[in-house]
């Protein structure tokens, strides 16, 4: 049974979108959203959030909450077999994975950020910005110590608890995300040739939508709320019975959304207006919006406001994730906090001093692709829609519908579920991750 309850449902609603939040929101939805016929692309997204994001986010915390305990107890507990904790420990092994290359990203960011203060970045040719990526990032013993000084600053944020610990530091880091990003993107309204970003990010352009674009959005819509790694089932597990979990999810998605689409505003009108490519991933942040501050007499200043944007976003995502380990570890092993929040960090901090090493000249290969990428091909293409996968028919075939329907009409007198959950639960929602989980492995 988990101790830890949640301060208000506020705090939950603040906490899980400050998970759900992430890198993934900047460096990659805009991109699909104005490569896949932005306004056109926002719509089908919207659909797939009412269609598919919204329930699976709320299937999930609601096996958390129906199981009263953390992810590697909780399905055994439910389904009245411990075999059933596979799903769990797969959903904990995913995070993990992805925690152990999400820190080395966030060790980049840190670098830049402090280039930008320090005024390195503005020294730059712009011939040079590509190669300075590369330095940086094989730079392996200053991104090493810049991870453990990350990882250290988690430590003392949760080692003091769930309310004084990650709620207190969510709420105020959701607080500076917001205020950032909209001074950036007000900043950004401001560039000459600044419509070209609008256009190309939100003019329909219906004809560009297809199949793949449609799994683009879906799987970017499943990574960005954190489907299938574990965290939002310890949160669940958190909350009140009195707490309406559709309306919170709701809100969780909509706030993750908005997120991702105030990026988009503040990205692409920069790199319009400087006459450079959209790009996506590491080359966004760290080469093209790196050269947008090149070109800015006081590019530093935007430079480490944005940076600084960037780490927030990901230090929220890693100190939750971090939460929501440490506390799985702590109930299935009876361990101390200190103890499981040491284990989950020191794992975290291992994996990803391998991945680091994917960046030296001769990095070590594995079936012809680095650490780094198999990690993130094993966990966005196999792990994560599989773990979805497990989780909704566990849900919809062994917990069962009618009981799943009860507890979610916890806390509420007034919602109705209707038909239209039971046909997304069994059909809808199996349905879209088999087709993502085939897509992402024919097309490798």
């Amino acid at each position: 049974m988990s101790n830890n309850r949640w301060s208000s449902k506020f705090s939950f609603i603040i906490t899980t979108s400050a998970f759900a939040i992430g890198l993934g929101n900047v460096w990659r939805f805009p991109y699909v959203a104005g490569e896949g016929g932005g306004a056109a692309f926002l719509l089908v997204y919207l659909v797939l959030i009412l269609l598919v994001g919204i329930p699976i986010l709320t299937i999930e915390i609601a096996l958390g909450r129906m199981s009263g305990t953390t992810v590697l107890l909780g399905f055994g507990q439910l389904g009245k077999k411990p075999l059933w904790n596979s799903i769990g420990w797969l959903g904990a092994i995913s995070c993990t994975l992805i925690m152990g290359f999400y820190i080395m990203i966030m060790a980049w960011i840190g670098i830049y950020l402090w280039e930008c203060l320090s005024g390195e970045i503005s020294k730059l040719r712009v011939s040079e910005i590509s190669g300075h990526f590369n330095k940086v990032a094989s730079n392996l013993t200053l991104v090493i110590a810049v991870m453990c000084v990350i990882m250290l600053a988690a430590f003392f944020v949760l080692r003091q608890g769930l309310k004084s610990g990650l709620e207190r530091y969510a709420k105020g880091m959701m607080l500076g995300l917001i205020v950032l990003i909209v001074g950036l993107s007000i900043w950004a309204a401001t560039l000459d040739g600044a419509v070209d970003g609008y256009l190309w990010l939100l003019s329909p352009d219906f004809s560009k939508i297809n199949f793949r674009v449609i799994m683009s959005a879906m799987g970017q819509l499943f990574f960005s709320i954190g489907v299938g790694m574990a965290v939002t089932f310890v949160f669940g597990s958190y909350t009140s019975t009195k707490d309406n979990l559709v309306t919170s999810t709701i809100w969780i998605v909509l706030a993750d959304t908005f997120f991702a689409f105030l990026s988009g505003l503040m990205l692409f009108p920069a790199i319009f207006s400087f006459n450079l490519s959209p790009d996506s991933g590491p080359n966004l942040i760290f080469v093209t919006m790196a050269t947008v501050f090149n070109n800015l007499e006081y590019g530093w200043v935007v430079g480490a406001i944005f940076f600084l944007l960037l780490f927030l976003a990901g230090f929220s995502s890693l100190i939750s994730a971090i939460q929501g380990l440490k506390d799985s570890l702590k109930d299935k092993y009876k361990l101390s906090d200190n103890m499981a929040l040491l284990s989950v960090i020191g794992s975290i901090l291992l994996i990803s001093i391998a991945v680091v090493f994917s960046y030296v000249d001769d990095p070590l290969l594995l079936f012809g692709k680095t650490v780094f990428e198999v990690l993130d091909y094993t966990t966005s293409t196999i792990l994560l829609p599989l773990g979805g996968l497990f989780a909704i028919l566990f849900a919809g075939h062994v917990v069962g519908y009618d009981k799943l329907k009860t507890h979610l009409l916890e806390g509420t007198k007034t919602m109705k579920l209707h038909g239209f959950w039971k046909i997304v639960l069994i059909w809808i929602l199996p349905l879209s991750l088999v087709t993502i989980l085939l897509n992402g492995l024919l097309n490798t």
